[in-house]
Order: C-alpha cells, then structure tokens, then sequence
C-alpha cells in the first residue's frame, strides 16, 4: 500500500493549517477507487497518527465529506466530495467555452467580461477578459473578490434567486453591512425588478470605482445562477443606456449558448 505522506510539518503555519493538510491527506487515500477504509488503514497510508485520524475522520463524516459504515468500521468518500469534483469539472468546462465568446465581446465594446460564482458574501472571478483596444484595464483577474451587494455580477444572482433564498440572503448582507444597508437595499431591489423584467440588471460602480456594469446569470443543469457573466466598463466611456441597448443582447446570447451547450452535453 502506498504510503500519502503527512505534509504538515511544524512550519507550515500553526495547528489549523497542519488539521486542513492532514485532512486533505485523508481525503486523497482514497484515491483511485474509493474503496472503504478504516481508520486503522488511513493511518498507515497517511502517516497521521491514528487517534488524530479518528478524530479527522469523525468531522468528515459529520460534514458529508466522508460516509461510515458502521458494520465494517470504514469509510469511503461522501457525496460533499463528489460534488466539489463534479464542480471544478464543470468550471473548467465552462470557462475553456466561455472564453472566445467573451474575448470576442470585450474587444468589441473595449470592456472587461467577467464569468464569476457566487461564495458567501462575495462573487469569485473564475474567467475574466479584458478588450485589446482597453486604454486602461480594470484591475481584476481571475480569483478577483467582487462585492457581491454591489456589483452588477452580484446583484444579477441576488435577482435570478427564489424569494426564500433571496430573503435569507438580503438578511446576511444587512447583519454584515448595518450602517450601509439603508442605502444598499433599494438600489439591491431595484436590480430584482430589473432582472424579473428583462434577465439583466445594470449597476454603477461595480468592478471599481467609476465603473458602469451590466450582467446575466447562467443557469447550469440542477443548478439555478450557478454563475453571473458581466461586463464593465469606465463610466466616462458608455452610458447604462448603451449598456442596455448595446451589450445587453450580446450577453443574452452568450448565456443562452452557453446553457443550451452544457444542457445538451450533460444528457449525452
């Protein structure tokens, strides 16, 4: 049995960071074909000590990560873990198909185009685009952490949700942003109304400050505004009528290309 090597040596930055590594290495063991294990074997193939396993094994487990059995005293991998596979799968295949159509859309409106998903409080640039014929590129890349109450990117998600999802949501952003929520929450249910009418909303100072922002959410099988595509650009340059005129349709399409592909790939 090959032995995954504990990685957490004292230098790697305190008692959180060696938990994360050693459970990581738990995780890995059960690779290639997820075949029960016990903590006893996971263990000896990881180098963590085995009541420190028990230990990492048992929150797993109660995170959905790993799935015991109680009548052989092993694990395998949860469905948690599965789904973040199925995931990065699905980003990878989103963003390789996506880019093209978005490059070819910055350059022709000279804007930055960005593919982004929704964590916690925030939008996560996962593609991002800027047009060649840009003077002055907006500072924003992949990895790129967007407000999510403030960008148009975030707002397109906000408006794109259920009622109950949207409502306990709105109820996060105000307890994180007390003293800014008066003047958040119009703006926030303006962009609602604006995406229940026409499935884009526009908002200005988005990506940075002085910015004019227009998106669209995607929806990916089983998976309602998995992702917002937006496009942004200084507000000097377009107005938000342009934006509405001009761009508007060129980003419907895109994400009506892009759900029609993943459907048709995801049933073959």
């Amino acid at each position: 049995m090959n032995q995954i090597k504990d990685r957490s040596g004292a230098d790697s930055g305190g008692a959180g960071v060696r938990v994360l590594a050693r459970g990581l290495a738990i995780l890995q063991a059960f690779e290639p074909d997820n075949a029960w294990r016990s903590n006893a074997e996971l263990a000896a193939m990881t180098g963590v000590p085995k009541p420190t396993v028990s230990r990492i094994t048992a929150h797993l487990t109660a995170s959905g990560y790993l799935i015991y059995s109680p009548e052989n005293a092993q694990y395998k991998l949860g469905a948690s873990v599965l789904a973040l596979g199925y995931l990065a799968a699905s980003i990878g295949e989103l963003t390789t198909q996506a880019r093209p159509l978005m490059q070819e859309l910055a350059d022709d409106h000279n804007g930055s185009i960005v593919l982004a998903s929704l964590d916690g409080l925030s939008m996560v640039c996962q593609e991002v685009c800027h047009g060649r014929g840009m003077l002055f590129a907006l500072r924003v890349h992949p990895g790129s952490r967007l407000s999510l109450s403030r960008s148009a990117l975030g707002r397109a998600v906000i408006g794109a949700m259920s009622e109950s999802e949207r409502s306990k949501l709105l109820g996060a952003i105000a307890q994180a942003h007390p003293e800014h929520w008066p003047g958040l929450e119009p703006a926030i249910q303006a962009s609602v109304r604006e995406m229940q009418a026409h499935d884009y909303c526009i908002a200005t100072g988005t990506l940075e400050s002085g910015t004019n922002g227009i998106a669209v959410v995607i929806d990916m099988p089983d998976r309602p505004h998995a992702y917002a595509l937006g496009f942004a650009v200084p507000a000097n340059q377009v107005t938000a009528e342009h934006l509405a005129s001009a761009i508007a349709p060129r980003l419907l399409e895109i994400k009506h290309r892009l759900e029609r592909d993943v459907a048709r790939r995801s049933i073959g």
